[in-house]
């Protein structure tokens, strides 16, 4: 009887995060691989673990144990003959690298062999790897999709999802396994040190980037960090992190800007007063600010007659100085016909405590705003559950097909012909499934910023800073308004919030209809009035100074 020769491989195990290292999942593939290996009389020649790292590239920091695996087999060469893996998505998750390694190793002379999947040298059995491969490639693309869509989701909503820098404390979600879901605390420590330097150089009392990281180690950032500071690291600080500083985000795709709803270190200004300086442009004059304090209706108001936005200034004479609101364009029919301030001023109040919700419409704003929220995500993620059994109905019937192919049932033209159609059918039904709930929000802090708007409309009209006041003119007239001297102020465009508290009546209606209405506009609305709730939070403890009207 001839004894059958033996081969010689090596096994190859990996899991794609740091959570499951700790787990069984390591283990349970090693052992897997070791029954596959004793029941096609293959011998062990070693063992390559991969824990907590991606198949998605295969540069050295990813996968530095398969790497080592490849250079084992080529130190060994004509001395094995097989490589062991659970799956085929386990080797790689990209069809190019996959081929490209597996071509490596056919020029050792060794086969990739998959434990769970009919894989190997023969046209069937090639044909089913490079499905595979594809799926592998096909599911890392969704996966990648989804973890995308979610960050921009976040940065949406004004957090930041990825580390922060220096001065603020990581929340860990991550390691937790959670969604992010609100954004990083400072440290105690670092945050009073680093924005009391970065102002010191915004105002010019430090000029140099050794002279910083020299003057933020006698303050005491050395002894905090365990480490001195480097004109390199200050230069950081007043470069790519300056930003995220000054509550800025920026979407690291589209280079978009969003307000954050962090903490923020420096405000706008101390910004663009970094940024010149470090341009040489710090004697320059001070950038203009479009808002003026005295004249804060100057791009509300448009005029009656030519419809453009009213300017504003004071005119002197022998009685003191007058301030008005006049129109500026040539050849309009009331260019230079002043309007008084103080009459204009106290017009607008009247007429907005006229659109100012009452606190019963609010409370019915508020509570039919959730309901249309919870009724979408209910049929949201029912139609999520279909598809998710339409997905596992597809998968078994594309493994019914690979067996019948495997047992000569159906021919390589009808196979390719079946897998075709329902990979076909399982990419619309993955389409479905990873698409996201649209700006997805947090629907209760998101409510009570606009009921919070609603309730304290005439004293934000007041206070509210130059740095805010555009978003929220935006949800209150985001058209503006026109004044006819006569007739006073005409029907406007109203915000969504005002717009639904005038259609609320007295109030006797179980609900605000919002059929008409488009989820987004409400997300959007709502975002916002979230956006400018934390503007204005974190404005609070500057000077802030009420008009008089």
């Amino acid at each position: 009887m001839i004894q059958k020769k033996t081969m010689r491989g090596i096994i190859y195990t990996r899991v794609s995060s740091e959570e499951q290292v700790e787990g069984t999942s390591l283990a349970l593939q090693e052992e897997l691989c070791r029954k596959y290996c004793e029941q096609k009389d293959i011998e062990v020649a070693a063992i390559f673990r991969e824990e907590g790292e991606s198949a998605k590239d295969l540069s050295l920091n990813n996968r530095k144990r398969f790497l080592e695996s490849l250079e084992f087999c080529r130190k060994h060469k004509g001395q094995l003959q097989a490589f062991v893996v659970l799956k085929v998505d386990r080797f790689a998750r990209n069809t190019d690298d996959h081929f490209a390694v597996r071509k490596i190793l056919l020029g050792y002379g060794v086969t990739l062999h998959s434990v769970t999947e009919p894989i190997g040298n023969k046209p069937a059995e090639k044909f089913v790897e490079t499905v595979l491969a594809g799926a592998a490639e096909y599911d890392n693309a969704i996966r990648k999709q989804r973890c995308t869509d979610g960050m921009l989701a976040r940065i949406n909503q004004g957090i930041w999802p990825f580390h922060p820098p220096i001065g603020y404390v990581c929340a860990q979600f991550k390691r937790r396994g959670e969604k992010k879901t609100r954004p990083d605390d400072p440290d105690e420590r670092l945050f009073p040190i680093l924005q009391r330097g970065l102002r010191a150089y915004a105002r010019g009392e430090v000029t140099t980037l050794y002279g910083l990281a020299k003057q933020l180690d006698v303050w005491g950032l050395a002894e905090a960090r365990g480490r001195r500071a480097t004109p390199q690291f200050v230069d950081r600080l007043l470069g790519r992190s300056s930003r995220f500083y000054a509550g800025i985000i920026v979407n690291p795709w589209t280079g978009e800007e969003r307000p954050g709803i962090h903490n923020a270190m420096i405000t706008r200004d101390e910004l663009h007063q970094i940024h010149d300086r470090r341009l040489g442009k710090a004697s320059k004059r001070k950038r203009h600010d479009p808002f003026n304090p005295q004249f804060p209706l100057r791009r509300t108001v448009r005029c009656a007659s030519c419809g453009l936005f009213l300017t504003a200034g004071v005119s002197s004479g022998n009685g003191g100085s007058y301030a008005y609101y006049f129109c500026a364009q040539k050849g309009c029919f009331a260019q230079s016909k002043g309007i008084r301030r103080e009459l204009l001023h106290s017009a607008f109040l009247k007429w907005m405590k006229r659109i100012a919700p009452t606190p019963s419409q609010l409370q019915l704003i508020v509570e039919s705003i959730h309901e249309v929220w919870n009724e979408r995500t209910a049929v949201h993620s029912q139609q999520r559950a279909d598809r998710e059994r339409r997905l596992a109905v597809l998968m078994a019937r594309r493994q019914r097909v690979c067996d019948m192919r495997e047992d000569g049932t159906y021919s390589a033209e009808l196979f390719r012909e079946r897998v075709g159609e329902i990979d076909r059918e399982i990419g619309r039904a993955q389409r479905v499934i990873t698409e996201p709930l649209a700006d997805t929000i947090d629907v209760d802090r998101a409510v009570e910023s606009a009921k919070w708007l609603g309730s304290n409309l005439i004293q934000l009209w007041s206070q509210a800073p130059p740095t805010s006041r555009r978003r929220f003119e935006s949800l209150v007239l985001p058209e503006g308004i026109t004044y006819d001297r006569r007739d006073g102020f005409r029907t406007a465009k109203l915000g969504l919030l005002f717009e639904l508290g005038s259609d609320s009546g007295a109030g006797n209606s179980p609900k605000v209809d919002l059929s008409g209405i488009p989820l987004n506009q409400i997300t959007l609305y709502l975002k916002e009035a979230m956006l400018l709730h934390t503007e204005l939070a974190a404005a609070k403890s500057t000077d802030s100074t009420p008009l008089n009207h």
